[in-house]
Order: structure tokens, then sequence, then C-alpha cells
């Protein structure tokens, strides 16, 4: 008997973006899912297709992106949030499958944990496994000077202002990437 190689997981990253950090966010995470042999695509919840849905049911990882605006997730992607409450919840087409989010906001809390938690709730209500963060950043380790800033261990939280992500930030989402891939590398055995 001759198994078959297995293929790389498939990361889905549906996103909302306001003002592009979430864009760049979801960009980087994305290559460094690639780079750990994933198949990553980005979805822009705002411009859902019938092909855009099907990308989504197909993936073994969603990542779900959305700027924290007053202290939640922004309306575009609650909208999204939203419109998976009918048949996709009721016939469970996600349950099983791995998430994670990600947001973004000015400030170094910004109310960002609330949006995680939203998005970790959603997921949960589609009977998901999560992906947290792992990264202790530098009021712990020196080494991880810039890492995972805002200390949130619940998705990845990201500072994004007028001149965009930090490099310390950028890498987080790159870090936090790869673990995305890598967890849905091992749940694939």
């Amino acid at each position: 008997m001759t198994v078959a190689p297995m293929t790389g997981p498939k990361v889905a990253i549906a996103y909302f973006s306001g003002s592009g950090a979430i864009t760049r966010t979801a960009r980087l995470i994305a290559e460094a899912a690639r780079g750990e042999g994933a198949a990553a695509d980005l979805v822009d919840v705002t411009q859902m297709t019938p092909e855009t849905w099907d990308i989504i049911h197909a993936a073994d990882a969603i990542a779900f992106g959305t700027p924290t605006y007053m202290g939640g997730p922004a309306a575009g992607f609650k909208a999204f949030m939203d419109d998976t409450g009918d048949t996709i919840w009721l016939d469970r087409m996600w349950a099983d499958k791995l998430a994670a989010g990600f947001t973004a906001g000015v400030n170094t809390g910004g109310d960002k944990l609330s949006t995680l938690q939203a998005l970790s709730v959603f997921a949960m209500q589609h009977g998901m496994v999560w992906i947290g963060q792992e990264v202790i950043g530098a009021p712990v380790f020196r080494e991880n000077e810039g890492l995972n800033l805002s200390g949130t261990f619940l998705g990845l939280a990201v500072n994004a202002n007028t001149s965009g992500l930090t490099e310390g930030c950028e890498a987080s989402a790159r870090i936090f990437g790869q673990r995305i891939a890598r967890a849905a590398l091992r749940w694939q055995v």
C-alpha cells in the first residue's frame, strides 16, 4: 500500500481593514505561514463571493483579523461574523478547524483584548479550536524587545499609528503566522 504524501495545510486569513494596518498584518501572517509550507489565502471579508466563502470553508485554519474600534471588532468584520450565523453555524461547517485572531489599535492597550475575546467566542460558537499567541515580550526576556508589546496571549494585538507597524509588531505578526501554520500541520496528522 502506498500512502500519498501529505500536502501542506490550508490557512485562510479572513480580515477587515480600515486604515491598512490589518491588511499589512494579514499579509505578514500569510507570508510567514507560506514559509512554513502552508497555502495561505487572504480574504477581505467586505468582498465575499461564493469563491471566497469556498476558500474559507476549505481551510484547515482560519485567522480572523479586524481593527479594534470603540472597544470591539469593526462593523465591517462584525457583519461577516453575523453572516455566518445561519447555514455555516447550523451545519457546523467550521467545527474542529483551527482558529486564531489578530487586531490592531493605536494605543498599546486600546481595548484590543476585548476584540480578541469577541473573535475567540465567535470561533467557539463555530466549534473551532483556538490558537493563541506564545511570545513573551521584553519585560520578561530582553532579547524579545518589541515583540508582543501589549503582552496579550489570546491572539496577536499590534500597535498601529500613522507611520504603520513597528518592526516588533511586524516580527510578532510573522511569528504568529508561523505558529498558525505549524499548528495546522500538527492538526492534520
